[in-house]
């Protein structure tokens, strides 16, 4: 009896063993959109513990073609299919632009992840607006919008938190052949 629980104890360990080095091995992409100034140097400081936990981060403003147009370089790259997951931090005109140029492309929408400050947020906050509007169609449709709150006054997380742990979720998921 001990022999076999000896045997079953080693196998469980192998397996798991397998799947950590799965995980380890398995890339993902993601694409960090968002505010200039502050916001792109929050967006490096994410990428950083990102690309610590092997996941590829990259900044449109950075990684993308500098002399092509940014509205025709974006929706080209992030139509491609070894893009995961696009976060986009709607801290300005310009992101707001960019949500509302891709959270209807069908090759775009599903891989977004909106992060919408909490007093925006269509169910938490209570503002009434066009962008909030927004939120509440891509929220229906595609179930990703998420609050936050950077100040960490309120009891929403932050977006840093939000980000890296949907990212590392989704990695694991993908080593598992989940997504």
């Amino acid at each position: 009896m001990e022999e076999r629980i000896r045997r079953a104890r080693e196998n469980i360990r192998r397996e798991r063993e397998k799947l950590e080095k799965r995980i380890r091995e398995t890339c993902i992409i993601v694409v960090l959109l968002g505010a200039e100034g502050r916001g792109l140097e929050k967006r490096r400081e994410i990428r950083e513990k990102l690309e610590e936990e092997g996941i590829l981060a990259l900044i449109p403003e950075e990684d993308f073609a500098p002399d092509i147009a940014p509205s025709l370089t974006e929706e080209a790259l992030l139509r491609r299919a070894d893009v995961d997951l696009i976060f986009i931090n709607v801290e300005s005109w310009g992101s707001a632009t960019e949500l509302a140029q891709f959270h209807d492309e069908e090759h775009i929408a599903p891989k977004l992840r909106v992060l919408v400050p909490y007093e925006h947020h269509p169910i938490y906050g209570s503002s009434t607006g066009y962008l909030s509007d927004l939120y509440l169609s891509h929220l229906a449709k595609y179930g990703h919008v998420y609050a936050y709150d950077d100040s960490k006054r309120s009891f929403f997380p932050t977006s840093e938190r939000i980000i890296l742990t949907l990212a590392s979720r989704f990695r694991r998921l993908k080593a598992m052949g989940k997504v």
